[in-house]
């Protein structure tokens, strides 16, 4: 890529707002970003899984949970749970032999992240609590280090572009508003770094979410559509 043309490739991912050509596609994100609304006093909550195998959960306050192996299988949609003030969550899950449990507490309104990784002496579970500064007229990225081991992950543009977020924790989540462009990125840890993953088709007020993972000098990276929805019991 010329150097001209990756100067613009940042600057329109990293810069201010675009204007929007129609409200139509914007409406269309909207609806599949925030519908259903949450009823008051409850938290979205959605399951990640981190290792190598498929995970069985079972949450006390959700119906259990098959997280598979494949990009589209490891990440639930953010769904809402009711009544969570002053509540305690409970949480066990299984990866083949390997059990594990977490209790953890969301407040009312908020976006929370339970990442299932690999921990010593089998799987842990970390709660991310998810920033929710949306923007209608921009997407909203999330980078989420899944990795234990790295403490500080990097999500850079391609080819030798800067960095979208650097410096993210073990464990951890950092979020920003970008324009919807497209472009390529890659996801690492110091030496370690996953392919390159496209960024394409981001919408206007749509929330997608980049992964970095895996065991290991064997990491992945990947993205997905954030989506919501309720929870009828």
């Amino acid at each position: 890529m010329r150097p001209a043309l990756r100067t613009a490739l940042a600057a329109a991912l990293l810069s201010v707002p675009l204007a929007l050509s129609s409200a139509v596609p914007q409406a269309l994100a909207q609806s599949q970003v925030y519908d259903p609304v949450p009823p008051r006093g409850s938290a979205y909550v959605r399951l990640v899984n981190g290792l190598v195998g498929e995970i069985q959960a079972r949450p006390d306050f959700l119906p259990p949970q098959r997280l598979g192996t494949a990009p589209e299988q490891r990440v639930m949609a953010f769904t809402a749970v009711e009544n969570v003030a002053g509540r305690q969550l409970r949480l066990e899950f299984q990866e083949g032999q390997a059990r594990g449990s977490a209790t953890f507490r969301v407040e009312p309104g908020s976006f929370n992240t339970i990442l299932l990784h690999p921990a010593a002496g089998g799987i842990g579970a970390t709660a991310v609590v998810d920033t929710a500064d949306f923007n209608q007229t921009r997407s909203r990225i999330a980078f989420y280090n899944v990795l234990p081991d790295c403490p500080a992950a990097t999500l850079a543009l391609l080819p030798s572009g800067p960095a979208v977020f650097e410096g993210v924790p073990a464990l951890g989540t950092r979020a920003r508003s970008v324009n919807p462009v497209t472009a390529q990125v890659r996801a690492s840890c110091g030496a370690r770094a996953a392919a390159p993953i496209a960024l394409q088709g981001l919408e206007a007020g749509g929330m997608y979410s980049v992964w970095l993972m895996g065991s290991g000098s064997n990491v992945a990276g990947f993205v997905t559509r954030d989506t919501t929805a309720r929870y009828q019991r």
